[in-house]
């Protein structure tokens, strides 16, 4: 009679596939609470196929009521495995209403089907923000002052670090480009400002006071992605990545640059830069600094920067740090807490009638 009892009561709390990576902080009192509020599942299929039949009927998945994808999405085990494409999305079992994803980005999930299913998809805004930040910092200075280069002579050749003396220049006082100014794009435009004394423009779909308001300083509001190209010494890219925005600097847009060039530093996703136009462009001289952590074809770089020690080029490594991973891993158990408790996540893309 007690083992019933007990049956009875897991059948009645929801069923959550957790889907993790070897990269993942757990907050202690959260995850003690969820394994007692959550049937908790968890994902260790060896490839997409498998995840697949798993979810078909009478399938181990089969009646799983949510997906919470947590952790390092880029790091180990399961970090080619795309789950929330229209393509698997057909073999999602009826009971699932609710995906919950790690990171501030969600183009590697197909919203539109995900909402025509009924399907909730929340992604964890505002919890790498400050490690992505950094990391374009670095970039931003490295763009101006070279100084991935100045390591490899460091290395190598200590006196072919002399070329760049009429090379490399300092940020303060230069206008700083950023193209996206959300979370992260302002606390990239805060840290420009306050850390190396730049000035600041942005393009947006249309102006946002508000966020002017938090970078602290004078900030210029542009109407087109041209107007920002011709007036920025750096342009940083933290925008999302859409068909609308694939490849939105290429060639036209690398010669509308300052005399003496531009840098362009990229945090955001490597489709943006047209990558093949932004090396001729280094090679013309419209662009004297580069610095990227994403790449148009990831994993891995364009051979054009193996060699090429004037751009500082990262491994997609702005989010990796513990702070991230702990906000990952809160507000992706908060929105399901939510969810079962309400009816309504809390961080949501879409919307669900």
């Amino acid at each position: 009679m007690a083992t019933e009892l007990v049956s009875q009561a897991a059948k009645s709390k929801p069923n959550i596939l957790l889907v993790t990576s070897n990269t993942r902080a757990i907050h202690a009192e959260q995850w003690a609470r969820v394994q007692q509020k959550f049937n908790i599942l968890t994902y260790d299929c060896k490839n997409v196929k498998e995840f697949c039949q798993d979810l078909s009927p009478g399938g181990r998945f089969s009646n799983i009521d949510a997906i919470v994808r947590t952790g390092w999405l880029k790091a180990e085990p399961y970090s080619t495995h795309r789950l929330f494409t229209t393509q698997i999305a057909q073999f999602y079992p009826p009971s699932l209403k609710l995906i919950v994803c790690s990171g501030h980005g969600y183009d590697a999930a197909d919203i539109d089907t995900l909402t025509k299913m009924g399907i909730w998809y929340c992604n964890t805004p505002d919890t790498c923000t400050e490690a992505v930040a950094n990391t374009a910092l670095y970039l931003i200075l490295s763009a101006y002052r070279h100084f991935t280069f100045a390591e490899h002579c460091a290395r190598n050749e200590w006196a072919g670090s002399r070329a760049l003396g009429m090379k490399a220049s300092d940020p303060l006082g230069t206008m700083l480009g950023v193209v996206g100014m959300g979370d992260i794009g302002v606390r990239i435009a805060k840290k420009a400002v306050m850390g190396l004394g730049m000035e600041v423009c942005y393009y947006n779909r249309k102006r946002d006071l508000k966020r002017e308001e938090q970078v602290g300083g004078a900030v210029r509001y542009c109407e087109s992605l041209e107007e920002l190209l011709r007036i920025s010494d750096c342009v940083v890219l933290a925008c999302p990545y859409t068909p609308a925005t694939h490849h939105m600097l290429s060639t036209e847009e690398f010669k509308l640059t300052k005399e003496g060039g531009m840098r362009i530093v990229n945090i955001a996703r490597g489709q943006l830069i047209d990558e093949a136009a932004l090396l001729q462009a280094m090679k013309d001289g419209s662009v004297v600094g580069v610095g990227l952590d994403v790449h148009e074809n990831e994993p891995g770089i364009n051979e054009g920067w193996k060699d090429n020690y004037m751009a500082t080029v990262l491994p997609h490594i702005g989010v990796c740090s513990r702070t991230s991973w702990e906000g990952f891993e809160k507000v992706c158990w908060d929105n399901a807490e939510a969810f079962f408790d309400t009816g309504k996540p809390l961080t949501h893309v879409n919307s669900i009638p």
